[in-house]
């Protein structure tokens, strides 16, 4: 990727991106936990998989938080571009 300077409007993009990234990562969050509270732990193959859900679901908890830290990031960018002008 070129490092060309970003101007508000590539930030804007960047933005958007993350955004809609940080829905998918949250919805995908709410979808593994639904399956942890409609899976029966009545024998050992479905606590496995309970708690591969839990796994998968902690995973994707780590990918909301990138999310949310890359979305400050380049909206502290966005306002520092917006104070220069």
């Amino acid at each position: 990727m070129s490092q060309e300077k970003e101007t508000p409007a590539t930030i804007k993009g960047r933005l958007d991106v993350l955004r809609k990234g940080l829905i998918s990562e949250e919805n995908s969050v709410q979808y593994y936990q639904t399956l942890i509270e409609k899976s029966p732990a009545d024998n050992e193959e479905q606590i496995g998989a309970r708690r591969m859900y839990e796994d998968l679901k902690n995973e994707e908890l780590k990918h909301v938080e990138r999310f949310r830290t890359l979305v400050d990031h380049w909206e502290k960018q966005l306002r520092s571009l917006a104070s220069e002008s």
